[in-house]
């Protein structure tokens, strides 16, 4: 059940990987850390490099912050997390541009690392983009040439994906109970 799931969270995630340069199982963070020395390229041919400007979309959370744009943890002036995420998602009246200050990679070899954007949406906190999934839920809006690109390639299973990271979020604010979590998660999954 876990690969179920595992599959399903993932599947929207290698409909937007990088090429040529994919983050592949197994790549040490050295070798994306290499990678990424000339921007990070995604799929639709559209590479993200230091110093450019990003535009946001709207936040998808119910109360329309950002679910994959938060300050970083790393962050001196972080501010305490709004709810028990333990993260501070960015506020949707918020800036409507990101500036790329560099690019981190975020996880393990063994699990898959998460390309990250940390950027400035000018005010003194850096944020983090999680670059593929704020493209993938519309947080992130490509530029015109490769917004058809992004329409074609989201399907079904993104809305499961989202649909199960709504529920979860739901519950590590205290919104639902485990029970409740647990019973949409069946249902999601068709089990």
């Amino acid at each position: 059940m876990k690969k179920l799931i595992a599959i399903i969270i993932c599947t929207p995630i290698l409909g937007f990987s990088q090429t040529p340069d994919e983050v592949k199982p197994g790549m040490s963070a050295s070798d994306i850390k290499k990678m990424l020395n000339d921007g990070y390229t995604l799929s639709s041919g559209w590479t993200i490099k230091e110093g450019d400007t990003l535009r946001l979309g709207p936040g998808t959370m119910p109360d329309k912050r950002y679910a994959y744009i938060y300050q970083s943890p790393l962050n001196f002036f972080a501010t305490a997390s709004a709810d028990n995420s333990g993260k501070n998602y960015l506020a949707s009246n918020a800036a409507r541009n990101a500036i790329v200050k560099e690019f981190i990679t975020y996880g393990t070899k063994r699990s898959g690392f998460t390309i990250i954007a940390k950027v400035g949406v000018g005010d003194i906190s850096n944020y983090w983009i999680e670059i593929d999934n704020a493209i993938g839920s519309g947080e992130l809006t490509p530029p015109a040439m490769y917004s058809s690109f992004y329409k074609k390639t989201s399907g079904p299973a993104a809305s499961i994906a989202d649909e199960l990271k709504k529920w979860k979020d739901l519950l590590d604010a205290g919104a639902i109970t485990k029970e409740e979590y647990e019973a949409q998660k069946k249902k999601l999954i068709g089990q």
